[in-house]
C-alpha cells in the first residue's frame, strides 16, 4: 500500500516472447502470478490465463488501470500474441499501455545488490536475443548492452569486474562458451521471473512519465531481426 493509504495501480502484465508465459495481475495491492513455462502456443492459453488471474482475485479485466507488455525481442509469433492482446485490451479499456523489452522484464526480477546480468534467449543459428544490464536492489536495471540479436561474444565486449548472472534458455545453451569468455558468471537454470518485481517495474516506468503511455498505438513489437519469410522474399525479389 502506498503512502496515505492509497492503493497502487491495478496492473496487468503480459509477455509471450519466450516459452515462459508471463501473466500477472495486481488488484488492490494483491498479486496473482500465473507465470509458467509452457510448450503450448500462447494463443491457446493466454486469454484463459488472464481470466484465471482475474477470478483468483475476484475481479474482472474492467478493474485494470494499466497494462504492461513485453515487446521482445524473442519469438516472432510469441511477441505478436502478447502485444496484440495488450493493445486490444488497452484500446477497449482506454487505459495506459507500457511496452517494455522482454529482457528488461526478466532482469528486473533478478535480486542482487550489485551485479551485471545477461538475459539471453536462443535465437538459433548460433545467436541469442539478449541484453545486458547492471542490476542493484530496488532500482530499474541500467542498460549496458541494449536488447537485440547478438552472437555470444558481443555480450562480453564490455569490460568490468562485476559478477555476471545469466538467465534464459540462450544462456544455458551457450553456457560453456560464456564461461570461456568470463569466469565469474553464475547461471540460473529454469529461471521464472517473479511477478511482483516485474509489476513494480511497470509501475515505476509509468510513474516517470504517464503521458508517454497514453496511446496504445505507440507500443510495437521489437523483433530485432527479419523473419525467415522476409529474408526469402527479399532474395526472390533480388533474383527477379
Amino acid at each position: 500500500m502506498q503512502k496515505g493509504g492509497k492503493l497502487p495501480l491495478n496492473i496487468l502484465l503480459l509477455d509471450t516472447a519466450t516459452n515462459i508465459e508471463i501473466v500477472a495481475l495486481r488488484y488492490n495491492g494483491v498479486v496473482s502470478d500465473k507465470t509458467i513455462q509452457t510448450h503450448h502456443s500462447h494463443s491457446v492459453t493466454l486469454f484463459d490465463t488472464i481470466d484465471s488471474a482475474c477470478k483468483e482475485l475476484s475481479t474482472t479485466i474492467h478493474s485494470i488501470q494499466c497494462i504492461g507488455v513485453g515487446i521482445g525481442p524473442g519469438s516472432f509469433t510469441g511477441i505478436r500474441i502478447a502485444v496484440t492482446t495488450a493493445r486490444m485490451l488497452a484500446q477497449i479499456l482506454q487505459i495506459p499501455l507500457v511496452g517494455i523489452p522482454t529482457q528488461l522484464l526478466f532482469a528486473s526480477a533478478i535480486v542482487h545488490s550489485n551485479a551485471h546480468c545477461i538475459v539471453a534467449f536462443d535465437a538459433k543459428k548460433g545467436r541469442v536475443f539478449a541484453a545486458r544490464y547492471h542490476i542493484t536492489n530496488n532500482s530499474i536495471p541500467q542498460e549496458i548492452v541494449p536488447p537485440g540479436d547478438y552472437t555470444v561474444e558481443q555480450l562480453f565486449n564490455v569490460q568490468n569486474n562485476y559478477e555476471i548472472i545469466a538467465v534464459g534458455d540462450g544462456s544455458i545453451k551457450y553456457q560453456e562458451q560464456m564461461k570461456q569468455l568470463y569466469n565469474t558468471i553464475q547461471f540460473i537454470p529454469d529461471f521464472i521471473p517473479q511477478a511482483d518485481r516485474m509489476i513494480h517495474l511497470v509501475e515505476s516506468l509509468y510513474a516517470q512519465n504517464p503521458s508517454n503511455y497514453a496511446d496504445y498505438r505507440k507500443v510495437l513489437p521489437y523483433y530485432s531481426r527479419k523473419s525467415d519469410a522476409e529474408i526469402m522474399k527479399e532474395l526472390r525479389e533480388k533474383e527477379d
